[in-house]
């Protein structure tokens, strides 16, 4: 009995130990592994099923949702699963796989199960985190481009309401411009007209002292050319005069007896020889001397009708600086006129704005024509001296670029460019080398030059007395173009100055410097 008990005890013994060692077999293949059983059902449309636990495996079939498949086992974020005899690894995800447990479910299972769920959960949290930042940021990005689309629209409203207001200003006075009689026009029409014709007089003065100029010189010379051949003629008659009594004395005495008194035959033809070349010299001499009278006769002649011409001239030039006068005070008063009547002053403003559009037509007439390429002999575009272009003439500026209440009666209007006030005859200077576009007289703003500077820069001098340069010509920096003037200047002598950029106007003021 006791053998029985020492057997029992053993074969009791021999069971513990095989069950320790398929324990711990067990545990240790769950630390790869956790088998378990059950089934799991695809939530995912569509779930690829790899070879191996990882992303990069390859895939061995397609699950779509709503199909059972048979839960083998556990390998952290991954569930290794049997589908129509098919083993394969799919991820443990509530959104690809929902798991269906079995009763049979062992407890380390369960337990590794919680913690993938846990771990499932804290990813999830930690998602919807991201995603509720993500949603801030988006809403905050959202706030601020809804809050620059306002300001941006607050500023095109204010925009639009300065334009709106500038229109009702234009609205507001069309009405009184649409009844201006034919008489108010005709006039304002007749002020360029009276501008242009004294223009022409100034020109025409300009040349006339110009003529005046170059007579004078010319008679200067003639007077000076005079002078010296009247000492000419008076010394070559001094000469003439000795001759003449050297011949008398000669004649006295006879050629005859003074050959005849010579020492020897060499003696006689020296003699002979130097008589005839003496009054050789004579008659050279005074050839000389009644050709010098000659040309003393046509000089003081000559002189005489530029004195005629120069008087005839002089009457001329009175007569026209008579009738310049005459046309600047009739201008002055005209202007008067127009700043006292206020149909006038509406007429007068709608001119300038006809001839303002005319000049924007003007300059894109210049802007679209082909032009030879300029050379210039600095490499500087014109865009590098935005802030820092000389002024065209010294002055004040008297008039702003933009818009602005036009005479008394407070009338909007919009100017292109600026006002520099100067005297009369000042000299103009190019702000920057070109070629000269344009050059001669225009409406409303009398004589006026453009000059393009490349790149579709262009600048443009207006009201000025004279100028100096013609289409085409290349101009210098700095280098005197014109002078001030008041031709079609409603404001006395000064330089309208614009700068523009295909054909835009923009603030000269951007573009000169401070002296």
């Amino acid at each position: 009995m006791a053998g029985m008990l020492s057997f029992t005890k053993t074969i009791f013994k021999i069971l513990i130990v095989i069950s320790c060692l398929f324990l711990w077999s067990e545990i240790s293949s769950g630390l790869e592994e956790t088998p378990t059983s059950g089934k799991g059902v695809i939530t995912s449309p569509s779930l690829n099923v790899r070879v191996g636990p990882d992303r990069n495996q390859g895939v061995i079939q397609i699950l779509h949702k709503g199909d059972e498949v048979q839960i083998l086992s556990y390998q952290g974020e991954w569930v290794k699963i049997s589908y129509q005899k098919k083993e394969g690894y799919i991820r443990n995800r509530e959104r690809y796989v929902r798991i269906v447990h079995s009763p049979e479910l062992s407890r380390e299972a369960k337990k590794d199960i919680d913690v993938k769920k846990k771990e499932i959960e804290a990813e999830k949290e930690i998602e919807a985190k991201r995603k509720i930042e993500a949603e801030k940021e988006t809403e905050a990005k959202r706030k601020f481009e809804a809050e620059r689309k306002l300001e941006a629209e607050r500023k095109v409203h204010e925009a639009k309401g300065k334009s709106k207001n500038i229109d009702l200003e234009i609205q507001k006075h069309q009405a009184q411009i649409q009844n201006f009689s034919n008489e108010e026009t005709s006039i304002i029409n007749g002020l360029d007209d009276m501008e242009l014709a004294l223009n022409r007089v100034n020109v025409q003065v300009r040349k006339i002292r110009s003529d005046l100029s170059s007579l004078d010189e010319k008679m200067r010379k003639i007077t000076s050319d005079s002078i010296k051949l009247q000492q000419q003629i008076r010394v070559t008659e001094e000469y003439i005069a000795k001759r003449i009594s050297a011949l008398y004395k000669l004649n006295l005495i006879g050629p005859m007896h003074i050959l005849a008194s010579a020492d020897s035959v060499y003696d006689f033809i020296y003699r002979k020889f130097a008589m005839e070349r003496i009054l050789e010299y004579d008659d050279e001499v005074l050839a000389h001397h009644k050709e010098n009278k000659k040309k003393l006769a046509m000089g003081l002649s000559d002189l005489d009708n530029q004195k005629k011409e120069k008087v005839f001239l002089e009457s001329d030039l009175s007569k026209q600086i008579q009738i310049m006068t005459q046309k600047r005070t009739r201008k002055k008063d005209l202007l008067k006129d127009i700043q006292d009547k206020k149909t006038l002053e509406l007429a007068a403003i709608d001119s300038l704005k006809q001839a303002a559009q005319a000049l924007d037509q003007t300059i894109l007439s210049l802007h679209v024509e082909p032009k030879k390429k300029i050379s210039r002999k600095s490499a500087s575009p014109f865009n590098e001296f935005k802030g820092l272009l000389k002024r065209p003439v010294k002055g004040k500026i008297i008039s702003f670029f933009g818009p602005y209440q036009e005479g008394k009666y407070k009338v909007l209007n919009y100017r292109s460019g600026i006002e520099i006030k100067a005297e009369r005859g000042e000299p103009i200077q190019a702000v920057h080398s070109g070629i000269v576009l344009y050059s001669g007289w225009f409406k409303s703003y009398g004589n006026m030059m453009i000059i393009d500077h490349g790149e579709h820069y262009y600048t443009l001098y207006a009201h000025a007395e004279e100028l100096f340069k013609s289409k085409g010509d290349y101009v210098e920096a700095e280098e005197v173009i014109a002078t001030v003037g008041d031709t079609a200047s409603m404001t006395g002598s000064n330089l309208y100055f614009e700068v523009r950029h295909r054909g835009e106007p923009m603030n000269p003021l951007n573009w000169l410097g401070d002296s």
